[in-house]
């Protein structure tokens, strides 16, 4: 880091000039974060020493930003650490109003794209899919589900279908569905969490980020370790029950998520416009995105692009889409809990809730 740059945090600090503000202990901790981090020092005694200059929580917020294009990108890239760090501070303090006897009623829509082999050859298709879950606001009551159908949107590549074709794969596939088993009652995790373990994960973003990638060690999985902890931030984003001072947090650990970047500054998710932060898995030859509006830290939702072309499909093309609204509700529909069928569903002795019909 150069003295320039140094001045230049230096001014920025709202705290200059107050009492207790020590502005050679500034100076020093911040030759040493850009040292350690050229040096791979863990996080965590980092961000112990910038918390220790808590007068100076803005220079130490932007020191977190600045350092990874400093350092050789350790984290995500500048411009996209700064807007997760502009989104994260813009996310509203409150959320919906909701009581304990109220539900979470989560709407999630959207599109992706299959590649089928049916009777007259190999084709292409995009599909529409919509989901609406019925979640207890106290984690209490069984979740109530009501999934599908799936419907075509338009073919990609392949011959037209024939009425054999249609026949083979186009069917009423609406499920609505129960349990057994409440929320509160299974352990929770991060893609299907409850409010105990929700409000039980750390808002400390170094807190947040060693839970997050502990987590992603002791699941494994194909992904590389950085794109299987991005794919956990951003499941537990899309359940649309995540209160706004953890999906703060969340934006700000995706910050520090090497190969993280802004993929496209206009991104389109349904109605709506914002930034994609993606991260490209070589391995399968797709990049996932979340979308977000930094001005006001809002999650417009999820895409998956093709990085490469596959059956048809030319690189570029936006292959899935995934938008999440949540509203209260103080009731299941009559006619929703009266179709639902129910599961029965058991924890493992290794705390995996199993599910049958």
């Amino acid at each position: 880091m150069t003295s320039t740059l140094l001045d230049q945090l230096q001014d920025a600090d709202p705290a200059r000039g107050l009492a207790g503000h020590d502005d050679t202990r500034l100076r020093a901790t911040a030759r040493e974060v850009l040292r350690d981090a050229r040096e791979g020092a863990p996080a965590r005694p980092v961000a112990r020493r910038l918390a220790a200059l808590a007068p100076v929580a803005a220079v130490a917020a932007a020191l977190l930003v600045v350092a990874p294009a400093l350092t050789g990108g350790r984290g995500a890239s500048a411009e996209a650490a700064a807007l997760l760090d502009e989104a994260a501070t813009h996310v509203t303090s409150t959320d919906p109003v909701a009581g304990p006897d109220d539900w979470w009623e989560v709407r999630t829509t959207g599109f992706g794209t299959a590649t089928l082999d049916l009777p007259s050859g190999r084709v292409t298709i995009r599909t529409s899919r919509e989901t609406t879950a019925y979640l207890a606001v106290d984690g209490s009551r069984p979740s109530v589900v009501v999934d599908g159908p799936t419907h075509r949107v338009r073919q990609l590549s392949g011959a037209p279908l024939t009425d054999q074709d249609r026949a083979a794969w186009e069917r009423d596939d609406r499920r609505v569905w129960t349990s057994d088993l409440a929320p509160r009652d299974a352990p929770g995790h991060w893609g299907l969490p409850h409010p105990d373990f929700l409000a039980a994960l750390p808002r400390d973003t170094s807190a947040l980020r060693e839970r997050i990638y502990a987590d992603v060690d002791a699941a494994g999985g194909g992904e590389s370790r950085d794109g299987r902890a991005f794919g956990l931030v951003a499941a537990t984003l899309r359940t649309g029950v995540a209160p706004a001072d953890l999906r703060a947090a969340l934006y700000r650990v995706l910050a520090t998520v090497p190969g993280v970047e802004v993929t496209d500054r206009d991104a389109r998710v349904g109605p709506g416009a914002g930034v994609a932060f993606g991260r490209l898995e070589s391995t399968d030859g797709r990049r996932r995105e979340l979308v977000v509006v930094p001005s006001t830290g809002e999650l417009l939702g999820e895409r998956e692009v093709a990085t490469r072309g596959f059956d048809g499909v030319p690189a570029g093309t936006v292959t899935g889409e995934t938008r999440v609204v949540r509203s209260v509700v103080d009731r299941v529909p009559d006619d929703v809990v009266a179709e639902a069928e129910v599961w029965r569903c058991r924890v493992t002795d290794d705390g995996v809730t199993a599910c049958s019909p």
